[in-house]
């Protein structure tokens, strides 16, 4: 924590050390330490418990609030205490200084952003070695002037010793903090009475520094010294940085016996129930320290801190062992630091502000709880042997696992070890406890050992089962876990490993008895492959624990595993096979309906079997592609069309139904592929049926018959775009087929869809050609019009024969001509029929084009 070590001895671990045991360097140290504080305590008079409380908080590497009126000389200690720990290299201190006020930012305590950094990379990085946390040591005055959110921060950074910002954390330095304020607790607690709940969490030290003496020579001591002109108390007594070290080092190998961390846990409790029924009591009151976990270890390190204290002070051979007694010292961690019981009593006859009173009541109050708290939790720890053994109940768990050993009940078995386990780690607090719950661990691993010599063979139990298998993992874990079990860990492992060999064959065998089972539906086989996944799994899990006490046998236990797995999947995959066909005669109403429940259960199975072994996949393609092309078929069957779309779309869905439901598409539809292409060529034998067309009479050619009859008999039986519709569909297919045609459908469907295609078009041009040339002939030639009126005859005449309309409002030439376009690229004689129907049709395009120009302009002219 903070610096590395500079220090060149340690206090060895043993608990006895005595005076002359100390080495050198240790007693140089105590001696520095008693007369550094005692110059101080001469010094300061009346502020033993302050000093006290530092001097732990030092020891402790903790931090100290000092709170109380102006004019108490609290900035005046925390500058003579800190400023004069010095290193001994250096001769200087490791202190870090600041007064706070409401313009207090964090940098000013953090230490500033480093704008170099900032500028090269846009990052924002701190120069912590100029903060507090740079330094050993900090004083920070007036700590309740920064803003709440400053303070907050603060508060984890001097928790933590370290600061977080973004991916970074800085490590620091800091040991000890003494911070100060004028304020009274009860001024804070109502400005923000979660800030002081955020200070009584993370500091271990809070101290009251009354504004009067109690006692008069104190008084009279202090005006002796200014009247002899000494502002400033002369104090020569140094301390260093190693020093601290050495005795901080002490700390950290004082022992806590059991029976001593229980009072502290005791005392906390008491102390906490005591001053929580103050609150009831007093409505004003709040309780100086928040009762937590983090307040728990924090008071361990104090009670260690003491340890070393009272060594230095009142017992120099005394062992580095905390006792009961030294739980009193706890009342400077867990109470508001303030005068003695006496100086407080004498200052409370005295005390005029009401604010000095209230604090000193507090201080009084939390001082008589604790000391009813103490007593109780003494007269508790008289009694703890006895109190933790009827707590333990040793003797039910010695009942209940030497009944084990003559009736092996798994449920029972996993219950006991892990009560057992429960109690044994890390332990009564008493070690005379800890001997009877040994006997029943001993005892319920005896059970395990006979258990597992009878093996699988015999005892009417099958598999055993989960259970089983749960209770052996959990009787495996106690005799690990505990030491003075661990000596038969290595042969249960052993043992395990030849039980779990059976096991694993049992499981194998159940999986393959079921072809000898009939009636089994592949429900029965999901969960049946479900159970041996479970027991597997429970294996693996069971046999990871030899890995510690018989390796070998661990990994000869994990190669029976995988065989064993193949086997369960490949006696499951032949047993779903046979189930399947067996229900063949399924009683659905629609195919679709019948392969998604088939698909369903399959999917189950399949995912299931995928669990015992990835390596098997394929059994829901395997079963369900018969099913699918059956679905398939009878779709692309009976679907009716009257157009190559429609089929086109039919077939979309079912490939999408198939991939839905698992099935690969392209396999199922390359088995169609001989009914897809029948029905189309039957569609293109349809199409291509004689096709009459009549020339218009000479009477409809201007009426607008003519154009009646080309939208009543072509248009609506046109298989305009069913070339296109077909090569669409062609490509969607094309993914299906292989080899090295470059299309799924053949050469002859497209020809025979292409021809039919092309023979309607040949009637309609041939009918555009006749209703054109008669209109042309039955109107008079543009050389001949002379007149307006004759040229708006003309055009009326034009009109109302809606050839007009129907070449240029409705494009029916253009669209005609992207038609033949298609039917153009077509190869050998069908590719240049439709070429020379291209050009018949431009011819018509061209003669309409020009009379109508001529006639238009001849009316424009006259």
């Amino acid at each position: 924590m903070g610096r590395g070590r500079r220090i060149a001895w340690a206090v060895p671990a043993t608990s006895g050390l005595s005076v002359h045991a100390h080495p050198p360097p240790y007693l140089q140290a105590a001696r520095a330490f008693r007369h550094f504080f005692g110059e101080l305590r001469d010094a300061y008079l009346e502020r033993e418990t302050l000093f006290t409380q530092i001097e732990l908080a030092l020891l402790g590497r903790e931090h100290v609030l000092v709170v109380g009126p102006p004019g108490t000389a609290k900035s005046a200690i925390a500058s003579a205490v800190l400023g004069r720990i010095v290193d001994e290299r250096t001769g200087q201190p490791s202190l870090f200084s600041k007064q706070l006020a409401e313009s207090t930012v964090q940098t000013d305590l953090i230490g500033p952003v480093d704008f170099k950094v900032l500028t090269e990379t846009g990052r924002t990085e701190y120069l912590t070695d100029e903060g507090m946390l740079g330094s050993e040591h900090a004083f920070l005055d007036e700590v309740f002037d920064g803003r709440d959110m400053l303070l907050r921060s603060i508060l984890n950074v001097l928790y933590e010793r370290e600061l977080k910002h973004g991916r970074r954390v800085t490590s620091g330095r800091t040991e000890c903090v003494i911070m100060t304020s004028n304020r009274y607790l009860s001024e804070v607690l109502a400005r923000s009475p979660e800030l002081l709940l955020a200070f009584a969490d993370r500091l271990s030290f809070i101290c009251f520094v009354p504004k009067s003496f109690a006692r008069r020579e104190s008084r009279a001591a202090m005006l002796q010294r200014f009247s002899s002109g000494t502002s400033r108390p002369d104090l020569r007594a140094q301390l260093t940085l190693q020093q601290v070290d050495l005795l901080q080092d002490a700390v950290t190998k004082v022992k806590v016996p059991s029976h001593v961390l229980e009072g502290v846990e005791l005392l906390a409790d008491a102390l906490e129930r005591a001053l929580a029924a103050q609150v009831s009591k007093l409505p004003d009151y709040v309780p100086t320290k928040y009762f937590s976990q983090r307040s728990a270890v924090k008071a361990l390190w104090a009670l260690k801190a003491t340890v070393v204290r009272d060594q230095l002070y009142r017992r120099p051979d005394r062992p580095l062992e905390a006792t009961v007694e030294d739980l009193d010292s706890l009342r400077w961690f867990f109470l508001l630091g303030g005068p003695p019981a006496a100086e407080t009593e004498a200052l409370l006859k005295s005390v005029v502000d009401p604010r000095e009173r209230a604090q000193l009541e507090i201080v009084r109050l939390e001082q008589r709880a604790f000391d009813e708290a103490l007593a109780k939790v003494r007269q508790e720890l008289g009694g703890g042997v006895e109190r933790e053994a009827q707590a333990l109940g040793a003797q039910e768990e010695v009942t209940a696992a030497e009944a084990l050993g003559r009736n092996w009940q798994p449920g029972l078995v996993s219950n006991t070890a892990k009560v057992l386990l429960t109690k044994l780690v890390p332990g009564p607090r008493h070690a005379q406890n800890r001997a009877p719950l040994l006997v029943a661990a001993r005892a319920l691993v005896a059970a395990l050992e006979q258990r597992l010599a009878r093996g699988m063979a015999g005892q009417g139990e099958g598999r055993g089962g989960l259970a089983l298998l749960s209770s052996f993992r959990d009787a495996l874990e106690l005799c690990r876990t505990i030491p003075e079990l661990r000596a038969n860990f290595a042969p249960l492992c052993e043992s395990t490993a030849r039980f779990l060999e059976g096991a694993l064959e049992m499981i194998a065998l159940s999986a393959e008895s079921v072809d000898f089972e009939d009636g089994l539906k592949l429900e029965g086989l999901v969960g049946l492959a479900d159970n041996l996944e479970e027991e597997l799994s429970q294996t693996t899990e069971l046999a990871g624990q030899l890995a510690e006490g018989a390796p070998a046998a661990l990994e000869r236990v994990r190669v029976i595993e995988v065989a064993v797995r193949r086997r369960v999947v490949s006696a499951l995959r032949r047993r779903a096979a046979l189930a399947f066909q067996g229900s063949a005669n399924r009683s659905r109403k629609e195919p679709l309906e019948a392969l998604s429940a088939d698909s369903r259960r399959l999917t189950q199975l399949e995912h299931s079997l995928a669990v015992l072994d990835p390596s098997q996949q394929g059994l829901k393609q395997e079963l369900l592609l018969p099913l699918g092309l059956a679905y398939a078929r009878d779709v692309l069957n009976t679907t009716p069309f009257e157009r190559i779309e429609q089929y086109g779309r039919a077939v979309q869905s079912v490939a999408e139904n198939l991939r839905r439901e698992g099935l690969a598409a392209e396999l199922v539809m390359a088995e169609c592929r001989d009914i897809i292409e029948t029905r189309l060529k039957e569609h293109a034998r349809l199409l291509t049926r004689e096709v009459a067309s009549p020339p218009p009479q000479a009477t409809a050619v201007l009426n607008g018959d003519a154009y009646v009859f080309y939208r009543g008999e072509f248009s609506a039986r046109a298989p305009d775009g069913e070339l296109a519709a077909l090569l669409g569909l062609d490509g969607q297919l094309t993914v299906t087929r292989s080899g090295a045609s470059p299309g799924f459908l053949s050469d002859n469907v497209r020809a025979a869809v292409a021809q039919a295609e092309l023979t309607f078009v040949h009637s309609r041009v041939k009918y555009l050609r006749s209703w054109l040339t008669q209109l042309l002939t039955s109107l008079p030639s543009p050389d001949t019009i002379s007149e307006r009126a004759e040229a708006e005859r003309t055009v009326d005449r034009l009109v109302r024969s809606r050839f007009p309309m129907l070449a240029l409002k409705e494009g029916e030439l253009v669209r005609l001509r992207g038609v033949l376009s298609l039917l153009g690229s077509m190869p050998g004689d069908l590719g240049e029929s439709a070429r020379k129907l291209e050009g018949q049709l431009r011819g018509i395009d061209e003669d309409f084009g020009r009379f109508s120009r001529q006639v238009l302009e001849r009316r424009s002219a006259s």
